[in-house]
């Protein structure tokens, strides 16, 4: 279930999402939809607790995402627009983000991209933009 009350987040004096509130049962399928601008996408960041809500509350199965975003994260699942790797970031950057996204500390992450990228074979391009 995922329910939000009041959610707004603000940049500076541009009001990206205005109070909004849904209420999204289990099981139910839900698009947000409309034109460039509108907000949809700065309302699923806060969802996935990529961004902070600049008021209100949201909910993803019970867990506040801003009190609770580990637990909140652990419940959801994202299929992003483009695919998951970006063209501006270097492999080593990209697997920073997702290991970040899981909370894994970087004293335990930085040594284990060295150790995956060394398993494949792929060490001497760790520091390269993804293409």
């Amino acid at each position: 279930m995922i329910t939000t009350e009041d959610l707004t987040r603000k940049f500076g004096t541009l009001v990206a999402v205005d109070n909004l509130n849904i209420e999204i049962k289990e099981g139910d399928v839900y698009g947000f939809l409309g034109p460039n601008g509108a907000g949809k996408t700065t309302t699923i960041r806060m969802l996935a607790t990529l961004i902070k809500p600049t008021s209100g509350t949201a909910c993803i199965m019970g867990f506040d995402v801003r009190n609770e975003p580990n637990r909140a994260r652990r419940a959801i699942g994202i299929m992003p627009e483009r695919p998951g790797f970006y063209e501006e970031m270097s492999g080593r950057k990209q697997l920073r983000f997702y290991g970040e996204f899981y909370k894994i500390p970087r004293e335990k992450l930085d040594p284990r991209i060295e150790e995956l990228m060394d398993k494949v074979g792929m060490s001497r391009f760790i520091d390269a933009n993804i293409k």
